[in-house]
């Protein structure tokens, strides 16, 4: 199964969060005790995660790479990337602690919503926040890859149309 997430640099901010299991279920999470049950509980095997898992200043190859097909990351010179840089890897140590199985990978939501022809005004009666729109797109790009549909970036994985 696979899970999207649009992890927040702080835990008082909403992270998205999407999966299907036989149906669509999404919602929003704070604390990293609440995303880290989930993932516990819902046995997931991939997740795709809107965060930097890798740090290089002031640009990272993923960045860089995105530049240069258009798109705009922000750096992670940004204090608030820095700190979602931090949790993202406090969360990925953590998961690799439930269950070294499983696989985290980074996405970029803005990227897959390009790449796919998407906008968030069509999904915005069902999704009440673009946190949510955010980790659908990261679960996209998860799906994308259990297809062998994708393309990687450094460790940044995106669809492959």
């Amino acid at each position: 199964m696979i899970l999207g997430l649009d992890l927040s640099a702080k835990e008082n901010n909403r992270t998205g969060y999407f999966y299907f299991n036989n149906q669509p279920i999404f919602g929003i999470l704070y604390k990293n005790e609440e995303i880290l049950n989930l993932i516990e509980k819902e046995k997931f095997k991939y997740i795709f995660i809107d965060a930097p898992l890798s740090y290089e200043y002031p640009y990272r190859i993923e960045e860089r790479l995105l530049y240069k097909y258009g798109f705009k990351p922000l750096p992670l010179s940004l204090k608030s990337m820095k700190f979602l840089y931090e949790r993202a890897n406090l969360l990925k140590n953590k998961i690799m602690e439930i269950d070294n199985n499983i696989e985290v990978y980074e996405t970029f939501p803005r990227a897959v919503e390009k790449i796919l022809k998407l906008k968030y005004q069509y999904f915005s009666k069902v999704f009440k926040y673009k946190d949510i729109y955010d980790a659908y797109l990261s679960y996209l790009s998860g799906l994308f890859f259990k297809l062998n549909r994708y393309e990687k970036l450094g460790n940044l994985i995106l669809p492959k149309i």
